[in-house]
């Protein structure tokens, strides 16, 4: 019973600190109070949380994780004020992953975990934790702590309403689900559900770019509509694949990536092989910052999937970034959480099709809607300079003509 409260302290003690480390507060300084605690190294910790992470993994503590979820999630929602009967399910929560823990790895070894956490998230603070050790942490954090109890389930809720949706993203009759982003999973719902083949209307058809643009009302909120941008690239899938995607090296990528208007953009954090949060240094002249409201720099997280809907395609969903709240936000200046697809053009092998889904008001802004369009014609500027690049001419053949390489 004396180790049984010992772990459970621990953590609880991890997990306030894991949870307060998520969302970048100022943390206060907790000091586990175990008589022979144990000063963990980063490597050792690592390891330790390693084989955390690897229990947390296994089939049966999934399958109970999700029969939990299951059994509760409907119980939360948005509201501030919490349910007395939060505090009730948040304690089973422990109770449940406590025990599955310690029969996985032991009482010593969770023991070890819990009094070096502190020691451990100051020493990496700075750097990438593996998205093994980053998932254990999560799971600390959960248990440790009731908000962040509370918004996993709140994330899981929204996560099987979307995948339950019949309203997936229908692009050419073909549906599929946009891939979740934790924090912004009602945006990217609401576009789940919009984009089906009724009710858009053709806004702008620009023979030059070859862009279209299509919007729709939102079904829901009168406040809202959503706009279907349909990019041609000169280029076929493969090709763009590299252009845009997550396997080519961002240094690499710079080359083309950069221009007039972005002077850097820089890996921050990568959650996983194809999630990342990035710094974007913009150099936009003062009154387009100031009718855009856009910050002189921002962050995105940018979350992809090759492969999918169908092999050779690619999919990706992007969102303003909060570094310090560690969560996505909705918008920031005309940046705003977007869902993008990559398919071939199916009347041309040489040339594929970007579409891109986004909300806007309905009440109209200062740019006309025709000239949304474009804002989103840098993925053919970028398509172009690709196709001079070095990497494009050492794979491709030929191209490798000077580019707007910033600062090469």
């Amino acid at each position: 019973k004396e180790m049984k409260n010992q772990i459970r302290s621990c953590l609880q003690t991890a997990g306030v600190l894991a949870g307060k480390q998520g969302r970048g507060r100022e943390r206060e300084r907790h000091r586990v109070a175990t008589e022979g605690a144990i000063t963990m190294g980063t490597k050792e910790m690592n390891e330790d949380l390693s084989v955390l992470a690897k229990a947390i993994q296994e089939k049966a503590f999934v399958q109970k994780q999700d029969e939990f979820y299951d059994k509760y999630m409907h119980e939360f929602d948005e509201a501030e004020e919490n349910k007395l009967i939060y505090t009730t399910i948040h304690n089973e929560y422990q109770e449940l992953v406590e025990g599955m823990l310690t029969k996985a790895v032991g009482e010593e070894l969770l023991i070890r975990v819990c009094e070096g956490m502190e020691d451990f998230i100051e020493a990496t603070k700075d750097s990438n934790p593996s998205e093994e050790v980053t998932e254990a942490i999560n799971i600390l954090s959960s248990m440790g702590e009731f908000i962040a109890f509370k918004g996993s389930m709140l994330y899981k809720n929204k996560e099987r309403m979307n995948a339950a949706s019949d309203g997936a993203l229908s692009i050419d009759g073909k549906s599929f689900t946009v891939i979740d982003m934790d924090g912004v999973m009602d945006t990217l719902g609401e576009l789940q559900k919009a984009q089906d083949d009724e009710g858009w209307s053709r806004v702008c058809d620009d023979k030059k770019l070859q862009i279209t643009l299509d919007m729709k009302q939102s079904a829901t909120d009168a406040a809202k509509r959503f706009a279907r941008y349909r990019i041609l690239l000169d280029m076929p899938v493969e090709q763009a694949r590299d252009c845009f995607g997550p396997e080519t090296p961002l240094e690499i990528g710079k080359e083309w990536m950069l221009s007039d208007y972005m002077k850097d953009v820089t890996l921050v954090k990568q959650n996983g092989p194809e999630d990342f949060i990035m710094r974007v240094d913009m150099s936009f002249p003062w009154i387009i910052r100031y009718l855009m409201s856009m910050p002189p720099s921002m962050h995105l997280r940018v979350k992809m999937k090759v492969d999918y809907p169908a092999p050779g395609e690619m999919s990706w969903v992007e969102a303003p970034y909060d570094l310090e709240a560690n969560r996505c936000l909705e918008t920031v200046g005309v940046m705003k959480v977007r869902a993008w697809v990559l398919q071939p053009d199916t009347s041309n092998p040489n040339k594929c099709v970007l579409t891109m889904l986004e909300s806007h008001p309905t009440k109209k802004g200062w740019i006309p809607d025709k000239q949304l369009i474009q804002t989103v014609s840098w993925p053919q500027e970028n398509a172009k300079k690709f196709k001079k690049s070095a990497f494009y001419a050492s794979k491709y053949g030929g191209g490798g003509g000077v580019s707007n390489h910033v600062g090469g």
